[in-house]
């Protein structure tokens, strides 16, 4: 005797929308140049940097960066971004960094903005360049 048993398995299952409540956010004639944004599931935080992607200007094309809290990664992320900005790396121009944040690899590196210092953060779906200043704001401490 042959049994065949068939499983269907759900691809598309409705959830129930996020309910993200926003950090800091950057705005430049009223549109949006970044926001961070978390939601709390359980006892995991997820965060989610919402960036406008300056690759092909003036479209306006944004893309995301989402990760957990896991290991105190909102923190450690600021403190790795305001090192671009201390005076051990101000100036060192060679300085760079690239990590995964969730699933997103990101580079971070110096770039110049008018009248201040910044760093440029580039992923595969684009990049945007913040000052000191914005890293802040985005990170809830302005």
């Amino acid at each position: 005797m042959l049994l065949i048993v068939s499983v269907a398995v759900a691809q598309i299952e409705e959830q129930q929308p996020r309910q993200w409540k926003t950090i800091g956010e950057l705005k430049t004639l009223g549109l949006t140049k970044a926001r961070m944004q978390f939601t709390v599931s359980g006892i995991d935080t997820t965060y989610m940097l919402f960036m406008k992607d300056f690759t092909k200007q003036p479209e306006n094309n944004y893309f995301s960066i989402v990760f957990n809290s896991t290991g105190d990664t909102f923190s450690k992320w600021y403190t790795m971004l305001v090192s671009f900005f201390g005076d051990e790396n101000r100036k060192d121009k060679d300085y760079m960094k690239t990590v995964k944040l969730g699933k997103t690899m990101v580079n971070m590196q110096h770039q110049g903005l008018i009248g201040s210092a910044g760093i440029r953060l580039t992923t595969d779906e684009g990049y945007i360049t913040l000052s000191k200043k914005d890293i802040d704001k985005l990170f809830g401490k302005r």
